[in-house]
């Protein structure tokens, strides 16, 4: 019995590390931060307010003013698989502000659930605190740090 014991464990042993020398699979990765290589995103646009399902509801804006309390960017996901990171960046292009052309104001991101084929995301971003600085923005939407969307708008 304590053979068959040993034995076992030898053989779980050498499991394991086989296991870990073989290194990754060879199929498409759907680790955050590694391209699946299929994501396509469309229909982004900018707007006051979203559905459930991550749907335009306020109307598509292309220009804010500058008391608006959040901003909305919805987008059309096909081909992000679960636990693909989508990623927005807030951007201030130019505008009343010297010196922070082309800043990232801010970065969020979310890791994709869904395994539908086909849906929508949106992220929201709140006035900050100092209150939105008049000028040209951008949200730019990437998939495992690979830029796929970019969408303008103004703060007037």
């Amino acid at each position: 019995m304590k053979r068959l014991i040993v034995l076992n464990v030898c053989m779980l042993v050498g499991l394991i590390t086989l296991t870990a020398c073989a290194g990754p699979s060879a199929g498409p990765s759907t680790t955050p931060g590694k391209p699946s290589g299929n994501a396509v995103l469309s229909e982004g646009v900018m707007t006051t307010s979203v559905d459930d399902d991550s749907k335009p509801t306020g109307g598509i804006k292309t220009s804010f003013p500058v008391n608006t309390s959040a901003v909305y960017c919805s987008f059309k996901v096909e081909g992000v698989v679960p636990e693909d990171m989508v990623k927005a960046s807030l951007i201030y292009i130019k505008g009343a502000v010297a010196g922070m052309e082309n800043a990232i104001v801010y970065e969020t991101y979310m890791i994709a659930e869904s395994k539908e084929s086909s849906y929508y995301l949106a992220f929201f971003f709140d006035k900050p605190t100092s209150g939105w600085n008049k000028g040209d923005y951008k949200i730019v939407i990437s998939v495992n740090n690979k830029e796929k969307l970019s969408i303008p708008f103004k703060v007037e």
